[in-house]
């Protein structure tokens, strides 16, 4: 089925504008955005050809604008927040989407997700309901987090009876459902688990070790680094493989990205968390330089009614940078302040190095002191032989890239050091 004459709706924000853009060109697809107008030219409508004002989170605005605007499908992006309204007004309107709202909210929710490990014989870390266990009865020290929340936002680590009162308390405001996961703190790194669907079959699509850090001493870890493949992949797929696909097909997941978040413990695996999207990092580029999956364009092309090909959708893939590398992605950092200027973008996604250059952040932006991930100003995808050529290219890179504050002071920083 040819996309040539579609009109596609494109919601909220987006790292992924240029991709998007060739996608269209490619295949004769007109882009429409909306956003709200106080959030100005954003990117998204920057690359569409028709902009309205409408706001994502209101249902029956965003259905009555499909209607009116003629909208073969909707793209959300994966953003946690517009996702539910995007699948409410796709169900309204009769468009496809690949996942509905049950099953969006199932597995974005880390309570629900962790049930269907259970079920599935899948090691999750111990709960604790203060309902039935009194704080001096539960082992410390304990992780206590908002049960459908991202980012970092209202972690604690309690280490003992008196702290575990206030980090509810803290944790409560993050969470859409008034729900708070206190649960066993497992104290090591967390490798990142990909699956890409697409007519009920999964394929998996690698594994990284990420590293985190923390940016402040009241702030929860945030990602520092990730690598791929990780050095666990075969114990993975020889333990846990075939329980996660079974997982997947008993809860009725037929298409989309995603992603798993495990601790773990030398190839012992305890599933954390799920987003059943690409990760905000964009990680679909990983996916499609080291599998041939382009999980963007899988996204793209079921958005307006094509049954998904993981193996044919290929065409956005990146094709003057060397195969079979090493893959990092590593974030930068910002302190907090008002961004006046940015310099050296250019130069930093033309290195040979660079498969992606993902900015979060732009000149103008206010950066708080959240000491989550709000803080990232970009996240580099970087390929790479050894430790020594990746931390060569970073110490260049951050040289090169400027983000100054209203004193013309540098605000960005490497977080994850490498000596």
């Amino acid at each position: 089925m040819s996309l040539n004459g579609k009109r596609l709706l494109l919601l909220g924000g987006s790292n992924s504008t240029e991709d998007i853009l060739r996608f269209a060109r490619e295949n004769g697809v007109t882009l429409v955005a909306t956003a709200p107008a106080r959030y100005g030219r954003t990117p998204l409508k920057a690359i569409a050809g028709e902009c309205y004002d409408a706001d994502a989170a209101d249902e029956q605005a965003l259905a009555q604008l499909i209607r009116q605007a003629r909208i073969d499908g909707i793209f959300p992006g994966g953003n946690e927040d517009i996702m539910p309204h995007a699948i409410a007004a796709a169900g309204m309107t009769g468009l496809p989407m690949y996942c509905d709202g049950p099953m969006w909210e199932r597995c974005a929710n880390k309570a629900s997700f962790k049930q269907m490990c259970r079920q599935a014989g899948i090691p999750v870390a111990g709960t604790y309901d203060l309902a039935v266990t009194a704080p001096e009865d539960i082992p410390y020290p304990v992780a206590v987090k908002p049960a459908d929340s991202s980012g970092s936002q209202g972690f604690s680590i309690c280490r003992r009876p008196e702290d575990l009162r206030p980090a509810v308390d803290r944790a409560m405001p993050f969470s859409r459902s008034g729900t708070v996961l206190i649960e066993d703190f497992i104290p090591y790194d967390s490798s990142i688990i990909h699956y890409t669907l697409a007519g009920g079959r999964a394929m998996f699509c690698g594994i990284s070790d990420k590293r985190s850090m923390l940016l402040g001493a009241d702030s929860g870890s945030v990602m520092a680094l990730q690598q791929f493949p990780s050095a666990s992949t075969a114990a993975y797929l020889a333990t846990l493989d075939e329980k996660v696909q079974a997982m997947f097909r008993q809860a009725g997941m037929h298409d989309g990205p995603l992603w798993i978040e495990a601790f773990n413990d030398n190839g012992r695996f305890i599933f954390n968390e799920m987003g059943y999207r690409f990760g905000g990092s964009m990680t679909y580029h990983p996916v499609r330089y080291l599998y041939g999956v382009d999980q963007l364009e899988c996204l793209l092309r079921y958005a307006l009614g094509q049954t998904p090909d993981m193996r044919a959708h290929t065409s956005l893939i990146r094709r003057d940078r060397p195969a079979g590398k090493r893959y990092a992605i590593l974030p930068l950092h910002v302190r907090p302040g008002v961004i006046r200027a940015v310099k050296g973008e250019r130069a930093v996604a033309d290195m040979e190095q660079v498969y992606a250059y993902v900015p979060i952040h732009r000149a103008g932006d206010t950066i708080r002191p959240t000491g989550t991930v709000q803080q990232v100003f970009c996240y580099l995808h970087l390929l790479y032989d050894t430790e020594a050529d990746l931390a060569a290219a970073t110490e260049q890179i951050v040289q090169t890239l400027r983000v100054e504050g209203e004193s013309g002071e540098q605000l960005l920083f490497q977080l994850y050091r490498f000596s």
